[in-house]
């Protein structure tokens, strides 16, 4: 990746993941996280071991939310996934934008939502943009539960697909011990010369404290950046500080 390009993905990931808790006034509550992530079993890669830092902001306005994620990798070969992988999705409240209250029953709310995922390394320097519904539901014992239906048009490919994602947390306590279990899958179509294919990452945290777990992720990507029968199942072990 030129100097140029990575200062302006830097300066991009910046804004964006700051963009969320900039501003107290306007946000009804904000989270931000930075994950360190060290992963092996890479066997389709020619980097078997690898690290990622990751940041993450989660925000919440009167009329909708937003998340977003930075994730930077620190090999330089990593068969097009090095460098920075960054998405930035906002959501409308179609109930909220109406001075409605949050159904009672198993659909919580509906949203529009928009996303940009934006790829910088030294293979391809691209944003993908999506947009859609998304919704929340009503799940026993879950912090939260959402589910995306997405038009999504990568410009590096001929056509356009579809994305389903599902993102959930579930809280649970052992011996006055605080985890999670956490996590989202997505499923996205064929899209020109690439085939569909399932991403997921589900967590396990333990919550030492407010601000500090210690967990593992697991990863398991079927045909991994649409390459027909290339997989990938990847243990990861984590370290989070949430701030």
């Amino acid at each position: 990746m030129g100097r140029y390009q990575f200062v302006k993905a830097m300066a991009i990931a910046l804004v964006l993941i700051l963009a969320g808790g900039f501003s107290v006034s306007a946000a009804q509550w904000s989270s931000t996280k930075a994950e360190f992530l060290y992963g092996w079993n890479y066997d389709k890669r020619k980097d078997k071991e690898g690290m990622i830092l990751t940041l993450a902001n989660a925000t919440g306005w009167k009329y909708g939310d937003s998340y977003a994620f930075m994730d930077l990798g620190d090999a330089a070969d990593r068969d097009e996934t090095d460098g920075i992988h960054l998405e930035w999705g906002p959501r409308l409240s179609l109930l909220r934008a109406f001075d409605k209250q949050p159904l009672q029953g198993p659909l919580k709310d509906v949203y529009i939502i928009v996303q940009a995922d934006i790829d910088a390394n030294s293979f391809t320097n691209k944003v993908t943009l999506m947009s859609g519904v998304s919704a929340d539901w009503n799940v026993p014992g879950f912090a939260f539960f959402k589910t995306h239906l997405q038009y999504r048009d990568d410009p590096t490919l001929d056509g356009d697909s579809a994305q389903f994602t599902i993102v959930w947390n579930m809280p649970f306590t052992i011996k006055n011990q605080k985890f999670s279990f956490e996590g989202f899958m997505d499923y996205t179509t064929r899209e020109g010369s690439a085939k569909s294919n399932v991403l997921t990452q589900p967590q396990l945290v333990w919550h030492i404290t407010d601000n500090i777990g210690v967990g593992m992720e697991y990863q398991y990507w079927k045909n991994r950046l649409g390459r027909d029968g290339v997989d990938e199942s990847v243990p990861q072990a984590m370290l989070r500080w949430t701030f």
